[in-house]
């Protein structure tokens, strides 16, 4: 069996030099990431097969638990801090054990045992990593300083802005630190296109497709590339 993909998501330093020890000492486990807040670290998920998460819960930003809550298909956990009443909260969340800080090898070893008694290795699939598998009706985006979720029912269109993107929705305009290629790779394709290298849109909110134009039903009127025209072209000719 391959080793178990972790990262670490704790804002003392001395907690990564010592789970890094660790794990290190283990050859189940392979280190793939270090991060001193959740929301860091929901990015690089977003974007990486992540396994196994060592997550810290009291964090400046967003917590430990609500990064949990955030989450739909979360990896293992296993929770690490030096706050005991938060261990019945954590179970709640089916995390797989509870380290209270400072532990030594033998109780961090012990937890990585009851960590492959829970695990099951994936089928092998083109599917992206349980972090970002997202079900159709929603976004998980990293907006400001923490994770937000984001009804796709609700949203427009979507506008690449520099570093960042602009999603449009009924009520509110959200700047997210992504790139259209990641949020369109956790869109549904029946009900969402790229119109433009700068533009994703809802199929359902465009009323008319004029040239190398679309208008939307709020008016707005925005540009189709070249590349993406043939394809929009087809996909409503071919609508029954």
């Amino acid at each position: 069996m391959e080793p178990l993909r972790c990262i670490i998501v704790d804002d003392e330093e001395g907690a990564h030099l010592v789970l890094g020890h660790y794990i290190k000492g283990t050859s189940s486990l392979v280190l793939t990431g270090n991060f001193y807040n959740a929301a860091d670290a929901m990015d690089f998920m977003f974007k990486h097969p992540v396994d196994l998460l060592f997550l810290d819960i009291n964090m400046p930003g967003l917590s430990g638990m609500e990064m949990l809550e955030a989450m739909s298909h979360p990896p293992l956990i296993v929770l690490t801090t030096a706050y005991t009443q938060y261990a019945l909260e954590g179970y709640k969340y089916q995390v797989v054990d509870y380290l209270v800080k400072p532990f030594e090898f033998a109780r961090f070893m012990a937890a990585v045992d009851k960590v492959f008694t829970r695990y099951k290795p994936p089928v092998a699939s083109n599917a992206a990593s349980p972090a970002v598998r997202q079900a159709n009706n929603s976004l998980m985006l990293k907006v400001d300083a923490g994770i937000t979720r984001i009804a796709t029912s609700s949203i427009s269109h979507i506008q690449s802005y520099g570093n960042y993107v602009k999603i449009f929705t009924h009520e509110k305009m959200y700047l997210s630190a992504s790139t259209t290629i990641e949020i369109e790779q956790q869109l549904d394709k029946r009900y969402f296109r790229r119109i433009h290298r700068s533009y994703i849109v809802a199929l359902s909110r465009i009323q008319k497709l004029e040239g190398t134009q679309v208008h939307l039903e709020n008016g707005l009127i925005l540009p189709v590339g070249n590349t993406y025209k043939r394809e929009l072209l087809e996909h409503f000719t071919n609508r029954s």
